[in-house]
C-alpha cells in the first residue's frame, strides 16, 4: 500500500485544481495563503457538495464542478459565521429551557426532590431503567459540581448531606444533552408544562431539541454545518413547511440545515420574540448568492424564502455629537 506524501502548498493548490476547482491566476498568492490557513482537507470537505462523480466512494475519481476557489473560501468563512450566530441563538434557547425545567422540578418537588427520579419521571419507564439513569446522572453531576466555579454552590444551605446542589444550582451544570435526557424521561404532565412555554406539543419539543443538540455539537466542534444531513427526520414547524423542500416521492421534507434554522426561529418566538437573525440571514445570502440551486442544496424551497428569516437592519449610528 502506498501512503500519502506531504505536499507543498503549491502542490495542494494544483491538486485542488486537478479535482476541478478553478483558480484565477491573479489571485495566486492570496489563494496559497488561504490554503495554508484553512487546510487542504477542510477545503476539500466544503467542496464535496459540488462533486459530480458517481464513483468516488474510495476517494478517487472526484470531480468538482461549478465552483471556483473564491466561492469555496466564501462558503467556508460564511459557514463559520453561520455556526457562531446560530450557536448564539441556540444557547439562548438552552438557558431558557433549563430555567423552565428547574422551575417545574423545584416548584413541584422541592430543592432536592429532583434527585429521586421516581418523583417526576414517566412511570411507563421500568423501575430498573429509572434507577439506572438516576445513578449515572448523580455520579456525573457530582463530578461536574467539583469543577464548578459558582460561589453559591459552596454554601451549606445549597448542598444536601450527600453533596448534591439544589435544583436551581444543578441546572447550570448540565449540558444540552443532559437536559434533553431529563426531558425524555419526564412524566407527560411535567413535560407538557415546559412544551407549553414554547408554544408546541411535547412531541414537537423533543424532536426539535434533539435536532438542535446535533447542530449545537456541530457548531462547537467546528464541523461543516452547511452540509449537515439529519439521520432522523425532525418534525417540521408547520408555519414554515412551505419554505422547506418537500419530496413528493418519499413524502418527506429535506433533512438539511434549513429545517434546523426554522426550528430555531420557531422556538425563539417564545424565548425572545424580538431576537434579530440578521447575521444568520446575511451568512445564508452570501452563501446562496441569489441562486435557487444553492438554496435548495441547503434544504430551502428557493432563495426567496430567506426573507422569512426575522432580520431587522442594524441601526445606524447618529452623526450628531451629543453633549452632556
Amino acid at each position: 500500500m502506498k501512503y500519502p506524501d506531504q505536499l507543498t502548498i503549491e502542490e495542494q493548490r494544483k491538486r485542488l485544481e486537478t479535482l476541478g476547482i478553478t483558480f484565477k491566476p491573479s489571485d495566486r498568492e492570496r489563494d496559497l495563503s488561504s490554503i495554508r490557513t484553512v487546510g487542504y482537507y477542510k477545503l476539500k470537505e466544503f467542496a464535496m457538495p459540488f462533486n459530480t462523480s458517481s464513483d468516488s466512494n474510495n476517494g478517487n475519481n472526484i470531480e468538482f464542478s461549478g465552483i471556483d476557489f473564491g466561492e469555496l473560501i466564501t462558503r467556508y468563512y460564511q459557514d463559520k459565521n453561520l455556526r457562531i450566530n446560530l450557536l448564539h441563538a441556540i444557547e439562548s434557547i438552552e438557558v431558557y429551557l433549563q430555567n423552565e425545567l428547574s422551575y417545574v422540578l423545584g416548584s413541584k418537588y422541592g430543592a432536592f426532590g429532583y434527585l429521586r427520579f421516581s418523583n417526576w419521571c414517566n412511570r411507563r419507564n421500568s423501575k430498573f431503567d429509572i434507577e439506572e439513569k438516576q445513578y449515572y446522572f448523580k455520579k456525573s453531576l457530582l463530578k461536574k459540581i467539583r469543577k464548578s466555579n459558582m460561589p453559591d454552590i459552596r454554601y451549606e444551605r445549597n448542598i444536601n448531606s450527600d453533596g448534591f446542589p439544589s435544583v436551581w444550582l444543578m441546572i447550570d451544570a448540565l449540558t444540552f444533552g443532559d437536559t434533553l435526557m431529563l426531558l425524555k424521561i419526564m412524566a407527560p404532565s411535567n413535560l407538557k408544562i415546559i412544551s407549553d412555554k414554547f408554544g408546541c406539543t411535547s412531541k414537537e419539543l423533543l424532536s426539535w431539541l434533539g435536532c438542535l443538540n446535533l447542530v449545537r455539537n456541530t457548531c462547537c466542534h467546528n464541523s461543516d454545518l452547511l452540509d449537515i444531513r439529519f439521520k432522523t427526520q425532525p418534525m417540521v414547524p408547520q408555519e414554515y413547511a412551505d419554505k422547506i423542500i418537500f419530496n413528493e416521492k418519499s413524502h418527506s421534507y429535506s433533512r438539511r440545515i434549513a429545517i434546523a434554522i426554522f426550528i430555531v426561529i420557531k422556538l425563539m418566538k417564545n424565548v425572545n420574540p424580538k431576537y434579530n437573525f440578521r447575521k444568520v440571514q446575511a451568512s445564508l445570502r452570501n452563501i446562496i448568492n441569489g441562486k435557487d440551486e444553492l438554496a435548495r442544496g441547503l434544504g430551502f424551497a428557493n432563495e426567496k424564502v430567506l426573507k422569512s428569516i426575522p432580520a431587522s437592519r442594524k441601526p445606524r449610528r447618529s452623526s450628531q455629537n451629543h453633549k452632556n
